[in-house]
């Protein structure tokens, strides 16, 4: 335990940290700002939390052959399961246009347990907070260059900028919570077999390696509209675009490609080849389309010295990094 798991869903790109905390999302795609970066500044950087009290984590995983995360913690009185997931059609990733959504549950698996599930969103690395409304029977926050809604079935409370609720809950009862994006027609969604559902498309798509963990984590760092491999899910924050990990570095592509090559995804490996061709000569940085990065926005009001190229040991550094992956 102790390193930040990733979900995807091929577009957009989150981290869960071993105490059940979202502490990283961007959306809806994975080279834009983020709406959460609580992993570079848990105070003003936001996070989806889960409030357990007196809790100690006593698992922190990917399901088996799944990139659905799974966090166990133990309490005084009961023991708690949050399960989390980008969510995946049945069919496989999507693209970039159609509708985003992150789902999280809580259940409780022995005994009995008080808990709180804590919205805080944060826009552009923690510069910008949610204009939340009620309309209707919807809650929407507004913020820069994203709309996103609030599923939740605890109705919650507005603190601020923030949303949060709790409830007490025994053994089998669960409570589901997601956050919705590019989706005007809001259809109605089984969020708990949404959830199923991409747990079994990672588990199909998987069988060709017998589920091989390196080539689960090579698919989830796939940005699956262009074909491009992103270095990371986060940003190192530092000078100009060249060190933001959230971009396609050239040298990385074609050693993907060979890497799902020799996994046995030959689709995988046309695609990412298909995406150098389209991307030609240029920079040795680009955007997820091939084209040259935006500056990279500046950070100078949280702590952001993070991630991407950390000391071996720190733990900030422990995160999905495609050159380790690649050998």
């Amino acid at each position: 335990m102790g390193e930040p798991l990733l979900i995807s869903d091929g577009r957009a790109m989150g981290l869960v940290d071993e105490n059940a905390r979202l502490c990283w999302l961007v959306a809806p795609r994975i080279d834009q700002p983020s709406i959460i970066s609580g992993l570079a500044d848990e105070q003003r950087g936001g996070g989806v939390e889960l409030v357990f009290p007196d809790s100690t984590t006593v698992a922190h995983r990917h399901r088996e052959g799944t990139m659905v995360v799974e966090t166990d913690l133990e309490g005084p009185s009961g023991t708690v399961r949050v399960i989390d997931a980008l969510a995946i059609p049945a069919r496989g990733p999507v693209q970039a246009a159609w509708p985003g959504l992150f789902i999280r549950q809580v259940l409780v698996t022995e005994g009995e347990a008080e808990i709180g599930l804590v919205t805080r969103l944060r826009y552009a690395y923690g510069r910008n907070a949610p204009r939340w409304r009620t309309e209707g029977r919807k809650i929407i926050g507004y913020g820069p260059g994203l709309t996103i809604e609030l599923q939740s079935e605890l109705p919650p409370r507005a603190y601020g900028a923030d949303l949060g609720a709790t409830t007490v809950l025994t053994e089998g009862e669960r409570r589901l919570m997601a956050l919705r994006w590019q989706d005007p027609s809001n259809k109605g969604t089984d969020l708990r077999q949404t959830v199923e559902e991409t747990a079994a498309f990672w588990r199909a798509w998987g069988s060709t390696c017998d589920h091989d963990p390196r080539a689960l984590m090579l698919k989830g760092m796939m940005y699956h509209p262009t074909g491009a491999m992103v270095r990371a899910a986060t940003t190192s924050h530092g000078p100009g675009p060249a060190a933001d990990g959230r971009l396609a570095w050239m040298e990385d592509q074609q050693r993907a490609a060979d890497a799902f090559r020799a996994l046995g995804y030959a689709g995988e490996a046309d695609y990412i080849e298909q995406w150098i061709a389209r991307a030609g000569d240029g920079g040795p940085v680009r955007d997820m389309s091939g084209g040259e990065p935006p500056a990279e926005a500046k950070v100078d009001e949280i702590d952001a010295d993070i991630m991407v190229g950390a000391p071996p040991g720190d733990a900030r550094g422990n995160i999905p990094y495609l050159p380790d992956l690649l050998g």
